[in-house]
C-alpha cells in the first residue's frame, strides 16, 4: 500500500512520484481501471462512469486514479475472425491488470468494464493481487424498435435471414437503422451478454442493479457513484477475492446462473476462476448436478419487451435471490461484507413481477436450459442449450470447417429440417479462440429453423437459440476423435435423458476415418492466438492457462 511505501524514508522515491501526482497518501487510493473504448458498445462511454466512481470514492474519504487496459467487444462482430479474440482477451486482461497494479501501491480497485470475459480477466487479475475490488459495468443498451416491439441487437442478425427468406423487405433495414440503440452498452436481450455482471452482485464485489439497470439512466450514474463507496468499505474490511470466492458463494453463482437461463461461457469462467483461488468443486460434474436440480425462473412474460429490462424492472438478481434463497437453492449465510451475509441484503428485497422472476414452487421447468452432456461425440463433455420442447433430437449431420462455412451454408438454403449442423474447428486451440457461434444461431433463428435443426460444435454458444444447440465440445477437432471425423450424413443423437450426444459407427470405420483424417492447423491465428492456443487447457478445464511443455 502506497501510505506503508512513503512512511519509510528508503522510499523517498514513491514519496516524490505520489507529490508529482497529485495522490494524497493519508487516504485510501483507489485504482479505477477502466476498459473505454470509443469503438466498443460495451465499453464506449466509461469515462463518465469513472467520474462518478471517483466522486463515491471522495465522499467517503478515499483518493482516487484512473488507469486504462485494452478491451475488446463483439456485439458488431460475430461471423467474422476478430471474435476469435474474445475469450483470449480474458487473459490478456488479467495479465494487464496484474502489471498495472502492482506497481501503482492502490489499496483498492474498482473496474469499469461491460464485456463478460473482459469482466472476469479483471477479476482473475485481482485475485493475483488480493486487492479488495468492485465492479461497475455500462449497463444494457436501449432496445431497437420495428415499429411493433422492442428487440435486442441479436435481432439485427436475425433480419438478414429473414430478408433472405422473403419474411422482411430490404426497406427493412432502412427502419432499423433509423431505430438503433440511442444508449450503447450490453445486448438488452440477451441474459448471457450480462450475466458475470448479475453474478457479481450475488457475491458483493458488486452493488444492486449493476447487472441490469440500462445504459445511461440516472439510476447506472448513481450506481457508479455507490460503487465508489462499495470500495472503501472492501478496503476497510480488507476483503479480497479471494474472501469472497468460497466455495459456497461460488457455488451461489452456478446456481443463480443457471435460474436465470445459464451461459455456458459464464460456466467456462467460472470454471477458471475457481481454479486461480483454489476452490476445486466447479468443474463440468458438479456443474451438470447442478443444472438437474435448479428449476428456470427467469421468464420473458411479455413479448413485446427485451428481455433485461423486465428482469431489471422486475426485481433484477437481488429478487431472483430472494426466490432461490427462500427455496434453500442458494446459502443465505454466506457473508459478502464483514458480519453481513447474503440474507441480510435480502432482507427487505421485494419481487416486483412474480410473472418474469418465477418462484420455485411457480418455476418455468424443472430445470435449466443449460445441462452438461457427454456421449462418443462428447467423451470429455460439452454444455447443451435447450431452448425448445422435449429432450431429444435425432438427425443427419451437415458438416462444415468453421461457423464462414455454415454460414455460407445457410444463406444459400442448404441446411433444412431435421439435420444437425456440425461446426468444427472453433474449439479453443482449433480456431484458435474459441470465438461464441453465433451468426449462425441468428440466421437459422431468422429463417425458423431453431425448433427443427440442432446444432453441435467446438466452439462457444449464443444463449437465445430455441432449440438444441452443443457447445465446448472436447476434445475438440484435431484431435483423434469421433466429432473430428464426423461426416455428411451421420447420425446423431441429441439426448438429455441420456445425457449423451453420440453417433453410432463400427470400429472399423472409425479407424478407417480415423486413418485418413487430416490433422488441421487451425482455421485463421495471429501471433497472439497462436500462443494463447498452446497455453490454454480445454473448454471443460475453464481454457485457463497451462504451461506449454
Amino acid at each position: 500500500m502506497l501510505r506503508e511505501f512513503i512512511e519509510q524514508l528508503d522510499k523517498l522515491p514513491q514519496k516524490v512520484l505520489a507529490n508529482c501526482c497529485e495522490i494524497d497518501a493519508t487516504k485510501p487510493l483507489i485504482g479505477i481501471v477502466c476498459a473505454q473504448n470509443d469503438v466498443t458498445a460495451a465499453h464506449n462511454d466509461l469515462n463518465k462512469l469513472c467520474h462518478r466512481v471517483e466522486e463515491g470514492v471522495y465522499s467517503c474519504g478515499g483518493s482516487a486514479k484512473i488507469a486504462y487496459v485494452p478491451s475488446i467487444d463483439c456485439t458488431a462482430l460475430h461471423g467474422t475472425p476478430s471474435t476469435k479474440y474474445d475469450l483470449p482477451s480474458r487473459d490478456l486482461t488479467a495479465n494487464a491488470v496484474e502489471l498495472l497494479c502492482s506497481n501503482n501501491f492502490f489499496d483498492g480497485l474498482v473496474f469499469v468494464a461491460s464485456e463478460p470475459n473482459v469482466v472476469c480477466g479483471m477479476l482473475l487479475g485481482a485475485i493475483r493481487l488480493n486487492l479488495p475490488c468492485a465492479f461497475v459495468c455500462q449497463g444494457t443498451m436501449t432496445p431497437i424498435w420495428d415499429g411493433k416491439k422492442e428487440h435486442g441487437f441479436v435481432y439485427i442478425y436475425e433480419q438478414i435471414a429473414r430478408i433472405k427468406t422473403g419474411r422482411a423487405s430490404y426497406d427493412s433495414v432502412e427502419q432499423l437503422e433509423q431505430n438503433l440503440p440511442v444508449a450503447l452498452g450490453t445486448d438488452c436481450e440477451r441474459y448471457g451478454a450480462n450475466s458475470f455482471n448479475c453474478l457479481l452482485e450475488a457475491i458483493g464485489l458488486a452493488v444492486r442493479g449493476n447487472g441490469t439497470a440500462p445504459s445511461g439512466s440516472v439510476e447506472r450514474k448513481k450506481i457508479a457513484f455507490e460503487t465508489g463507496k462499495l470500495a472503501i468499505r472492501l478496503v476497510r474490511d480488507r476483503w479480497t477475492p479471494r474472501r469472497a470466492l468460497t466455495q459456497a458463494s461460488m457455488n451461489n453463482m452456478v446456481v443463480l446462473d443457471l435460474a436465470c437461463g445459464g451461459s455456458s461461457t459464464t460456466m467456462l469462467n467460472l470454471i477458471a476462476l475457481s481454479r486461480e483461488v483454489g476452490v476445486k468443486n466447479i468443474n463440468l460434474k458438479t456443474i451438470g448436478e447442478f443444472a438437474k436440480n435448479t428449476p428456470l425462473l427467469l421468464n420473458a412474460a411479455d413479448e413485446s419487451r427485451a428481455l433485461m429490462p423486465q428482469f431489471h424492472r422486475a426485481g433484477g438478481v437481488y429478487a431472483m435471490l430472494k426466490q432461490l434463497v427462500n427455496a434453500e437453492l442458494v446459502n443465505g449465510n454466506v457473508c459478502l461484507y464483514e458480519e453481513t451475509t447474503l440474507s441480510d441484503i435480502l432482507a427487505d428485497v421485494e419481487n416486483a413481477d412474480p410473472n418474469v422472476i418465477r418462484s420455485a414452487e411457480n418455476k418455468v421447468q424443472a430445470a435449466s436450459r443449460l445441462r452438461t452432456i457427454y456421449g462418443n461425440v462428447a467423451e470429455g463433455g460439452a454444455f447443451v442449450q435447450c431452448g425448445g420442447k422435449g429432450n431429444s433430437f435425432v438427425g443427419t449431420a451437415k458438416v462444415y470447417q468453421n461457423e464462414e462455412s455454415a454460414v455460407d451454408a445457410l444463406l444459400h438454403r442448404e441446411i433444412k429440417a431435421g439435420d444437425v449442423l456440425v461446426i468444427q474447428g472453433e474449439g479453443p486451440k482449433s480456431g484458435p479462440g474459441m470465438r461464441e457461434i453465433f451468426l449462425s444461431l441468428a440466421l437459422l433463428r431468422g429463417y425458423e429453423l431453431e425448433q427443427k435443426v440442432a446444432v453441435i460444435t467446438d466452439g462457444r454458444i449464443a444463449d437465445f437459440y430455441g432449440g438444441f444447440v452443443v457447445g465446448h465440445i472436447t476434445p475438440e477437432t484435431g484431435e483423434q476423435n469421433i466429432f473430428s471425423v464426423l461426416q455428411d450424413g451421420d447420425e446423431i443423437e441429441i439426448s438429455l435423458t441420456k445425457g449423451k450426444v453420440s453417433f453410432e459407427i463400427k470400429t472399423k470405420e472409425l479407424n478407417q476415418r480415423y486413418r485418413q483424417h487430416e490433422v488441421a492447423s487451425g482455421n485463421y491465428g495471429n501471433f497472439y492466438l497462436k500462443n494463447w492456443a498452446k497455453t490454454c487447457s480445454t473448454a471443460v478445464e475453464g481454457c485457463t492457462y497451462k504451461a506449454s511443455k
